[in-house]
């Protein structure tokens, strides 16, 4: 791999990915022998003794069928098979004669989900931790991380959040943070799966540009090979038995090929698409919302072409915050109009990132508008008054179907038939009908043989068609689909538009989120969306310019520091009005720290952010409490010092938490205190998902609002068990989690970090003395209170 002996190795002190590659061959050759992959819990194997040999810089696209391997093969390449996933495996890989991995950063691999591969909380910061991992000092790193910025096209400021990010700005992040370490090996995983057509084409070119620049060693896994055909020198297809069945020049390939291709689902360039597959659905019964009957009139009596949901001035605001950010409110969807009439598909187009899945969740109910009105007449014997968004879970799930764009999330049996069931069940459909319409609905969508496996287990394009089949089980009135064809082959494309033009049939309004232009040539009606004009987003004042509060201008490692001198407050403490004086002590500290001294606009909510971080500390004062009253002779001031010891306690945390930066507390504890680097890079990871909890416990709560089983706002012992169920669910969700971000860290060369280096500064300013001296503050103020008040 190496033709320059001067190079340092990887392990030299000193050396970094730059360093080490400079000086060798831009691409490095692959090869896979006898390469054996079955996950624990699947009978068979996904790829098995597969063989694949590529050249050094040369170009391959790989395809296949849907469950294929061919994501499983990237990952094995890459060296990470066993970082997020459990199985046996047999076999060899290597690149440029080595293993993976033995060279941090120098086989770069953008996964299939680019949001999953985020591990920062800036796109600079992003691109700059593989940087980190090899060791290149923090001195250069801004220069290279402006370098691939510019590489790929991003040209916003390296301080900028990826969640404002569209889809194809997404991917040449995840691009950039794979070509920063100087990779000789990229790896691309279905890189423009979710995006249209110009924004797929630009990435294309981005990739192009990149691979021909470098001379890197290229392999793409597409299902869709229009675009990439003309870019590569290969063509490499694996059939459902994870082997290699064509393999070869594009042209040759497709040409000697062309109808076994197609056969095997392979979207052959040149050919049509397929026909959707004709799906004949059993009918659930008289309960259901949809259902056409004979003479073309929908069941409750409405006709066929009737507006089922209507949209007036919709206009949605997403709010967010993040730790150490002020709080951020973004315009989703502005002034939309919108009908959909039964038995009608209408889809809806626009460009990554316009808003159209934000525009789904609102029309059923999933979401509430910020402003205008979304009415939704159902025709069933049920008529239900009211915005959809104030409906039942079960009123809901009578009327309306959502496939989320994740499908991960709309997970809830513990079996894929079980899934389908959820929603009939749950309705009180039928069973024996239900029952036929789900093992029909499986056989059509080629699941039949997975009814008894975990869903959880699928692929991501299984995971995607059970997610349709459960959204049709109970013959709703209105059938929102978000992408549902990402991730599908011609034979499961077929499965899944024939099921939406059999829900058309049934007399559902279908609304689909799409960049499928199949989809979209067999819709009745076509919308485009648009990204609301001047998006305006909050805070407006660039944070250079706007004023912070104190405790924000202390750091990270000051911060825990003086919420931690408080620990010992519980054993200083013995009556209330100790607590009483110790906590007043700190309510003082606490609104001195908040105030936001200088010029510009004062920031928004810092007491209302504290408050709601003190609820959950409200709920155990008052278990704490009544505890201390039940077990302490129902004296009140046993219980009145009990809480109050607690409350204390509790206070600083709920001050200082809402400004700790995870990524800035990671540079501290490891450049302050030296603490070692893999312990703390994974709970700074942690810490930034943990942020993401509150939008998966959202998601998880609408799936479950649409499938008809969330509990009532006043079944208080339900709620409680669906609080444990889902939280279950939110356990399960990230793991998942964890194992992507696992994945993306890995692939960034953590696994075998052997000297890292930090690209934030760590230093100790004059109000970090002042925060630790505030947190000593409230300690000598409870020994006082002691020694005064006995």
């Amino acid at each position: 791999m190496r033709s320059d002996p001067s190079v340092p190795p990887a392990d030299a002190p000193g050396a970094t990915t730059g360093e080490t590659l400079a000086g060798a061959a831009a691409g490095a050759g692959i090869r896979v022998r006898d390469l054996t992959w079955r996950p624990y819990g699947r009978a068979r194997p996904v790829l098995r003794d597969l063989d694949l040999d590529v050249a050094p810089g040369e170009r391959v696209l790989l395809a296949g069928p849907s469950g294929s391997g061919k994501s499983t093969l990237l990952r094995a390449v890459a060296g990470l098979l066993h970082t997020a996933d459990a199985g046996d495996l047999s076999g060899a890989v290597t690149v440029g004669e080595l293993a993976p991995q033995s060279i941090p950063g120098a086989v770069g691999l953008v996964l299939q989900d680019p949001g999953a591969g985020r591990v920062a909380s800036s796109i600079g910061r992003d691109v700059a931790f593989g940087l980190e991992n090899v060791g290149c000092p923090a001195a250069d790193m801004p220069a290279r991380v402006a370098a691939v910025l510019a590489e790929v096209g991003l040209t916003m400021p390296p301080e900028s959040s990826p969640d404002t990010l569209s889809g194809g700005e997404s991917q040449r992040l995840a691009l950039a943070g794979a070509l920063a370490m100087e990779p000789s090996v990229l790896l691309l995983d279905e890189p423009t799966a979710m995006l249209d057509a110009t924004t797929a084409a630009q990435v294309r070119r981005v990739v192009d540009g990149v691979a021909t620049r470098r001379g890197l060693t290229l392999v793409v896994v597409e299902h869709r090979l229009d675009g990439w055909v003309d870019l590569v020198d290969r063509l490499v297809v694996i059939d459902d038995d994870g082997q290699v069945v064509a393999d070869g020049p594009p042209g040759e390939v497709l040409e000697q090929h062309a109808d076994s291709l197609a056969r095997q689902g392979i979207w052959v360039p040149g050919l049509p698409e397929p026909e959707p597959l004709r799906v004949d659905l059993p009918p659930v019964g008289s309960r259901a919302a949809g259902g056409v009957v004979a003479g073309g009139v929908v069941a409750g009596g409405a006709s066929v072409g009737e507006v089922v949901v209507r949209a007036r001035g919709l206009r949605v605001e997403h709010r967010s915050r993040r730790l150490g950010e002020p709080s951020r409110t973004t315009l989703a969807v502005d002034g939309t109009d919108l009908v959909a009439r039964s038995g009608r598909a209408l889809a809806l187009v626009g460009p990554s990132g316009a808003g159209k899945s934000t525009l789904l969740t609102a029309l059923g109910g999933l979401r509430e508008p910020t402003a205008g009105r979304v009415s939704l007449t159902v025709p069933h014997e049920a008529t239900v008054d009211g915005p959809p968004h104030r409906w039942t879970s079960p009123e809901v799930a009578r009327a309306v179907a959502w496939v989320p764009q994740r499908a991960s999330t709309a997970m809830l049996g513990r079996t894929v038939r079980g899934d389908v069931l959820t929603t009939p069940d749950a309705l009180g459909l039928d069973p024996a009908m239900a029952a036929a319409r789900a093992d029909a609905l499986l056989a059509a969508l080629g699941l039949q043989h997975l009814a008894d496996a975990d869903p959880r287990h699928l692929s991501g394009g299984e995971q995607r068609r059970l997610a349709m089949a459960s959204a049709v089980a109970h013959a709703p009135a209105l059938l929102l689909a978000d992408e549902p064809t990402v991730g599908q082959d011609r034979r499961t494309w077929a499965a899944v538009t024939g099921l939406l033009a059999a829900a058309r049939e049934e007399g559902a309004a279908v609304v689909v989120a799409t960049h499928d232009a199949g989809v979209v040539a067999s819709a009745d009606d076509v919308l485009a969306v648009t990204a609301p004009a001047g998006i305006p987003t909050t805070p407006t004042t660039p944070p250079e310019q706007a004023r912070r509060p104190l405790v924000a201008r202390a750091g990270p490692l000051a911060l825990l520091a003086a919420a931690l001198c408080v620990l010992p407050l519980p054993a200083l403490l013995d009556t209330w009005r100790q607590g009483l004086v110790v906590l007043g002590v700190e309510v003082v500290l606490a609104l001195l720290a908040l105030l936001a001294p200088g010029a510009g606009p004062a920031p928004q909510g810092r007491i209302r952010g504290v408050a709601a971080r003190l609820v959950p500390a409200v709920v155990a004062v008052a278990g704490v409490a009544w505890s201390a009253w039940l077990l302490g002779g129902r004296d009140l001031e046993v219980a009145a010092g009990a809480a109050l010891r607690v409350l204390c306690l509790l206070v600083p945390s709920a001050v200082v938490v809402g400004h700790l930066d995870p990524e800035a507390l990671g540079d501290h504890l490891a450049q302050r205190l030296h603490l070692p680097a893999r312990p703390v890079v994974a709970a700074t990871a942690a810490l930034q998902r943990l942020q993401s909890f509150d939008a998966l416990w959202r998601e998880l709560m609408t799936t479950r609002r649409v499938r008809g089983v969330q509990a009532g706002r006043h079944a208080v012992a339900a709620r409680a068990r669906e609080a444990v169920v889902v939280t279950g669910g939110l356990l399960v969700g990230a793991l998942g989690q964890a194992s992507s971000l696992a994945l993306a860290m890995d692939a960034r060369g953590f696994a075998e970090a052997r000297r890292r280096t930090w690209a934030g500064p760590a230093p100790w300013r004059a109000a970090d003395t002042v925060a630790v001296g505030a947190g000593l503050l409230v300690v000598v103020a409870a020994v006082a209170a002691r020694l005064l008040l006995g």
